[in-house]
């Protein structure tokens, strides 16, 4: 009897370390926050998205995939009045840019993606965010 209740604690141990184990792994799978096409004419455009950090998830890639245009742009992560991050570039032809993983915290934050100069630019903009398991 002491066996196979022995048996039955085990089994449910077992059961509830890999139900822990899969919700953190699902709650911590990459996701993207952001994804939008700008196309900007010749001048000076800004497209500004919000968007939030999950629980759980801690680090946020920016990946900027030119398809055509000639322009210079910048990309940049704040919050508030305060800018985290920032990456600008002049662009010409097809291209992408991907960042580094950028550490930060659960919350809410504003992108900005702005363009200027003689030139157009058609891009496609993508935030990915991830816990600290991937």
């Amino acid at each position: 009897m002491v066996k196979a209740r022995a048996k039955v604690v085990l089994g449910l141990t077992a059961t509830l370390i890999a139900v822990v184990v899969v919700a953190y792994l699902a709650l911590t799978y990459p996701r993207v926050l952001v994804s939008f096409t700008p196309s900007f004419t010749v001048g000076a455009d800004v497209k500004r998205e919000e968007f939030e950090v999950p629980f759980l998830h801690e680090y946020v890639k920016v990946e900027v995939h030119v398809q055509s245009g000639n322009a210079i742009w910048t990309a940049r992560i704040s919050s508030g009045d305060t800018v985290i991050w920032s990456h600008n570039a002049q662009q010409s032809g097809q291209t992408t840019y991907t960042s580094e993983w950028i550490k930060l915290a659960s919350g809410r934050y504003n992108f900005t993606f702005a363009t200027a100069g003689l030139g157009s630019l058609t891009a496609e903009v993508k935030l990915t965010s991830k816990g600290g398991f991937w």
